[in-house]
Order: C-alpha cells, then sequence, then structure tokens
C-alpha cells in the first residue's frame, strides 16, 4: 500500500464503529475482523459513499437550475442564463438516469444511502417532467411553424 493508496474503511459488524478495512481487530471492541468479509464490506461502503456524493452533486445542480432561471432576467447575464438553464435542465436527468443505473444494485441498509435514493428521485423525476414539457412543447410550436407554411 502506498502513500496515495485510499484508506478503506468499513464498519465493525460487532459494534458498528468505522474502522480501517486492512486491521485484523476493530480497534473499539477488538472483535476479530474476516478479510475477506471486510474487503467485501469496504467495497460496498465506498459505493455507498460515492452514490451519497452523486445524490448531493445532483442536489446541488438542481439548486443551479433555479439560480439559472432567474438569471435569464438580469440584463448583462441574460444569455448565460439561458445557457445554463437549458444545459442543466438536460443533465440533471441524465445524472440521476446514471445514478440508478449505476447504485440501484448496491445491497446495504444504509439510511445515508436510503436518503440519497430518495433526493434522487424526488430530483430527478420532476425535472425530468419539466425537460420533457418543455420538448414537447418546443416540438409543438416547431411543427405548427411548420404547419403553417
Amino acid at each position: 500500500m502506498s502513500f496515495f493508496d485510499p484508506v478503506r474503511m468499513l464498519q465493525c459488524p460487532s459494534c458498528n464503529e468505522t474502522i480501517d478495512a486492512s486491521s485484523q481487530q476493530c480497534r473499539f471492541c477488538l472483535a476479530p475482523i474476516d478479510p475477506i468479509a471486510a474487503q467485501a464490506a469496504a467495497d460496498v461502503m465506498s459505493k455507498v459513499n460515492q452514490a451519497c456524493s452523486d445524490a448531493s452533486f445532483l442536489k446541488t445542480a438542481a439548486g443551479a437550475i433555479l439560480v439559472a432561471f432567474v438569471l435569464r432576467f438580469v440584463p448583462f447575464v441574460s444569455g448565460l442564463g439561458n445557457v445554463a438553464f437549458l444545459v442543466l435542465l438536460m443533465a440533471v436527468p441524465a445524472m440521476a438516469i446514471r445514478w440508478w443505473v449505476k447504485f440501484l444494485g448496491i445491497e446495504t441498509n444504509e439510511a445515508d444511502f436510503r436518503r440519497a435514493k430518495k433526493t434522487v428521485a424526488a430530483i430527478g423525476i420532476p425535472v425530468s417532467i419539466i425537460l420533457a414539457t418543455l420538448l414537447t412543447l418546443f416540438a409543438v410550436g416547431i411543427g405548427s411553424v411548420l404547419g403553417e407554411r
């Protein structure tokens, strides 16, 4: 293990304290740690941490949609607000779909992971509906313009 390798962590199966996956025993309760089970638990914990981080980023991006929408009405930055609004409106549903594909198969009872799932659902579904509505309105508008010719 080099200096740059991340420390892999897991919860002790006996006392639920967070410990290093390379430990032979828990430093809190002194329970022995099975190295194979420890690596598997560390893998799950790493995926859960990444899922929570990605869900937090998605929440931030969804908040940025509102900021971009407001910027659309501010002189001198309205063009930036328009571009940011459209990009984020397409990126957030894509990030939500990516999250579900990447992390849905994780088997864990962690409260943070359940909260991350709820966050992604609460953000991804409404933003996807808004995007679909806007795209439909745009397509109908284009169709009616082309039909008038």
